[in-house]
């Protein structure tokens, strides 16, 4: 279980670096490769995931999205994956090691991974909301105007 300190530093790189690289993350997947946002169901099915606390589950289930066989019209989801396994492996591999002074492959390190990568996905999941309706109201602007 992670110490008080730690909690308290990971709670301050939620607001101060997870915070601005998930929306940055999302903004550069949405806006500059023009994938669309993540429909609800796998909105849903990440955060889940995440929620449980195991990050060797959290990999797993990447992974598996990753590897599906998505029809071309869903064919973003299999990008935002392994974009998404890229990020944590990059920030498993760099950050954890500056951040929390900790190694590699021991179970604190997994923990930690798995409060990070659920503080890092609630931050996904808000930017994907707000990426939607903002979508969903460029869409209906046109209309309106019509009228």
């Amino acid at each position: 279980m992670p110490s008080e300190g730690q909690l308290r530093q990971l709670w301050n790189l939620s607001d101060n670096v997870l915070y601005p690289e998930a929306v940055t993350f999302l903004r550069r997947l949405v806006n500059e490769q023009g994938c669309a946002t993540l429909p609800a169901s796998q909105v849903t099915g990440l955060l889940n995931i995440a929620n449980a606390s195991i990050y060797s589950e959290l990999v797993r289930f990447i992974r598996h999205q990753q590897e599906r066989n998505w029809p071309e019209s869903k064919k973003d989801i299999k990008i935002f994956y392994a974009e998404l396994e890229k990020w944590l492996t990059t920030f498993r591999n760099r950050r954890l090691r500056d951040e929390f002074h900790l190694g590699r492959g021991n179970q604190e390190v997994d923990e930690l991974m798995a409060l990070l990568a659920r503080e890092f996905i609630q931050h996904l999941v808000a930017e994907n909301g707000v990426l939607a309706v903002r979508r969903a109201s460029a869409r209906v602007q046109p209309r309106v105007q019509k009228r």
